[in-house]
């Protein structure tokens, strides 16, 4: 029961990772929220959990002030918000309409700005709590993926400079950086490039969203109370270099 009576908002609940933290933060002994922008799968991984359901759409302004809002008036506080939900529309960038650069930067980038502000009033206000964004080893650099690594990029920095400014009011932010992760987003990816993002991970294996929800889990909890502004990998060792032929 790590996180006995704790009340944690995860976005991007519906699904992959975020349904694993959900599941796993349940366990534990949370208190949730769950958010999504599909209500359907919403509903049932709130039923499941027993979380509150919050359908929100993190790239609008007004979505996430009022999910927020109702949040808060549900539970009174957030000691932690975990962020998921993002997108990809990959392409290389000389194929790239802006329709696609544009939406990724503001569904991924813009959202975790918009998500983490809100998260920072509720704790500034209330109690001191864990950010946790999600970046990714893209960022890194990754071919066809120009919009997504640089959403990821600024993911980082954006954890970086909130860490900064939060640390006087207690609030941590950190960010995770999964790799190769088994979710819906990756099923889509060709089968040799899933080959070779597998054959370049020293483990040889993909990563599970389990495998992440209990990285999630310890930036959330108090087991990392002295952790703030860092990206931590969940990547099979793939950042230190290729695997060993």
């Amino acid at each position: 029961m790590r996180l006995k009576d704790k009340v944690v908002l995860i976005t991007g609940a519906a699904h992959g990772i975020g349904r694993a933290t959900l599941e796993l933060f349940a366990r534990e002994g949370a208190r949730l929220v769950a958010v999504d922008i599909e209500e359907g799968p919403l509903e049932e991984a709130a039923s499941a959990t027993g979380a509150m359901p919050l359908r929100m759409d993190v790239a609008d302004p007004a979505s996430v002030e009022r999910g927020f809002g109702e949040a808060l008036a549900r539970f009174g506080r957030l000691d932690g918000v975990v962020h998921y939900a993002g997108i990809t529309r990959d392409n290389f960038h000389w194929k790239m309409p802006l329709e696609d650069w544009e939406l990724v930067l503001r569904v991924n980038l813009t959202g975790s700005f918009l998500v983490a502000r809100a998260a920072s009033e509720a704790m500034r206000e209330r109690n001191p709590g864990s950010i946790v964004l999600t970046a990714s080893r893209v960022y890194l650099g990754n071919l066809g993926q120009a919009n997504y690594a640089a959403s990821k990029a600024g993911v980082v920095g954006l954890t970086r400079t909130l860490a900064l400014e939060l640390g006087r009011y207690g609030i941590r932010v950190n960010a995770l950086a999964p790799g190769f992760i088994e979710t819906r987003m990756t099923a889509k990816v060709p089968e040799k490039v899933r080959e070779k993002a597998i054959q370049a991970t020293p483990l040889g294996r993909a990563g599970s969203p389990l495998e992440v929800a209990y990285a999630a889990l310890f930036l959330v909890s108090d087991e990392s109370s002295f952790i703030t502004g860092q990206v931590l990998f969940v990547d099979g060792g793939r950042t230190i270099g290729a695997a060993p032929a």
